[in-house]
């Protein structure tokens, strides 16, 4: 083998060895990023918004883990496309949510059952982990859960009915 031919192969091999240590730290920054993200997380629903769930995942036949989610990527689209209008229905279906709340005991006031019934948790993907940090309501969880459950309601739901009352 020639000198250039041993300079070429050490080159190759240099760059190799770079391109997997870069992409071992790449790999081992997304995991650290993924276990920084609280995604664990402690839902309080309301009587509208057990129904809502009920009737759409029944109707789209998902589980509820997966339809919670969908429901926050929906709230994340809309306000990707439609920043201030969205944002004016987030803030009116917060206002919804706490007022729909105070009409429930406190949690810590329920029996077992209506515990088990009005709480939850959800464990996020880190991809809607993120949808909400963009939506800056990562303290606001259960707030857009409602607003998502609520706007995909009265799109699959809600136009229905007002197009039948019409005729």
């Amino acid at each position: 083998m020639s000198r250039e031919d041993k300079v070429t192969t050490q080159s190759k091999e240099f760059l190799v060895d770079n391109a997997i240590q870069n992409g071992t730290k790449k790999v081992e920054e997304e995991k650290q990023e993924i276990q920084n993200l609280d995604l664990d997380i402690e839902l309080r629903y309301t009587n509208s918004e057990l129904e809502k769930i009920r009737k759409l995942t029944s109707i789209l036949r998902l589980g509820k883990e997966l339809f919670l989610e969908s429901a926050i990527s929906y709230v994340h689209f809309l306000f990707s496309e439609h920043k201030e209008s969205i944002q004016k229905i987030i803030d009116e279906e917060s206002e919804n949510y706490q007022a729909e709340l105070k009409q429930i005991s406190p949690i810590e006031n329920m029996s077992k059952k209506d515990r088990d019934r009005f709480s939850g948790k959800i464990r996020l993907s880190p991809e809607t982990s993120n949808k909400i940090e963009q939506l800056e309501m990562k303290d606001r969880i259960n707030e857009c859960l409602f607003v998502g459950i609520n706007l995909l309601y009265k799109k699959l739901v809600g136009e229905f009915k007002t197009v039948n009352q019409e005729k």
